[in-house]
């Protein structure tokens, strides 16, 4: 590939930091590279997905977000709207309050990531497909039920509390300790009881650091399956404060393994939590998809 172009896109009042000014920085180290950059600036929720599924791209062309998890899933939802044929590869550059993605691949430097960008340092990763009711959405992070979603839902009225609002949405809600009845079938296998939480993980990180899923590799056509059926509070606390480390692994009623594809049958009305963000409630299906994502990282 003969990089031409890249399509910067941001928020330019979110993210923890000054997203503007990343913008900037970037597009001064495209042009002396003589890369001619094109800065989009979004303007409301899902702008960036309608966005990469409109803008005309050809060959030579890269699309960089700058921001989080929420970005990068935005722009994921945008490319797979289009036709395999016209997605140009994406990178990110870290503007977000988690950047799992990132993290994953140890590079949270913005000069390291459009050094690899202008380097042409390419791979591919795997994707998810989730299915709730009509609904399709595409994922390269985390599908997350029970508990993991229902502390997502909390965290968004607390917003005011900046990054901390996750722990302490997690924290209420684990104090609570709400199990969802529902049946999961994977891998040939029915299984029908009360879970705590259930996460089937692309990447090692979710969130701000927490190593949900310690042996997950980005494209090995798997995902981490964890879930738990029944905990104590204080059991949950133990496995709440090991979460940093993946040290919850081996513990009491974690279960742990890799899989291809699965499905949950619920009549609980709790959304489903795909890379952070909450989709509509109910059933659902996921699935991989090997080597869907091309990046320039």
């Amino acid at each position: 590939m003969n990089l031409r172009r890249v399509t910067l896109i941001t928020n330019p009042k979110g993210g923890v930091g000054d997203n503007a000014s990343l913008a900037a920085q970037a597009e001064a180290f495209l042009r002396d590279h003589a890369i001619e950059p094109r800065v989009h600036l979004t303007e409301h929720v899902g702008h960036a997905r309608e966005m990469v599924a409109q803008l005309p791209f050809g060959e030579g062309d890269a699309i960089c977000g700058i921001g989080g998890d929420g970005t990068m899933h935005e722009l994921v939802n945008g490319l797979m709207s289009r036709k395999p044929e016209v997605r140009p590869p994406l990178t990110l550059l870290p503007g977000g309050t988690g950047n799992s993605f990132l993290q994953d691949l140890g590079c949270l430097d913005p000069t390291e990531v459009l050094k690899r960008l202008v380097g042409q340092t390419s791979r591919s990763i795997d994707l998810f497909e989730v299915t709730v009711g009509g609904t399709t959405r595409y994922g390269f992070n985390i599908v997350g039920w029970g508990l993991l979603s229902s502390a997502n839902q909390l965290a968004e009225s607390m917003r005011w509390l900046g990054r901390r609002r996750y722990d302490v949405a997690a924290l209420v809600r684990l104090f609570i300790n709400r199990r969802y009845r529902a049946t999961l079938e994977v891998d040939g296998e029915t299984i029908e009881d009360e879970f705590t939480f259930l996460a089937a993980c692309n990447t090692v990180h979710t969130g701000e650091g927490m190593k949900l899923a310690p042996k997950a590799v980005l494209n090995d056509g798997q995902l981490e399956l964890i879930y738990l059926k029944q905990a104590t509070r204080l059991n949950m606390l133990r496995l709440f404060a090991k979460l940093g480390n993946g040290g919850h692994l081996g513990a009491p009623g974690i279960h742990y393994e890799q899989v291809s594809s699965l499905k949950l049958t619920t009549e609980a009305s709790l959304p489903v939590n795909v890379d952070g963000e909450l989709i509509e409630s109910g059933s659902f299906a996921v699935r991989v998809l090997p080597g869907a994502l091309k990046i320039l990282l």
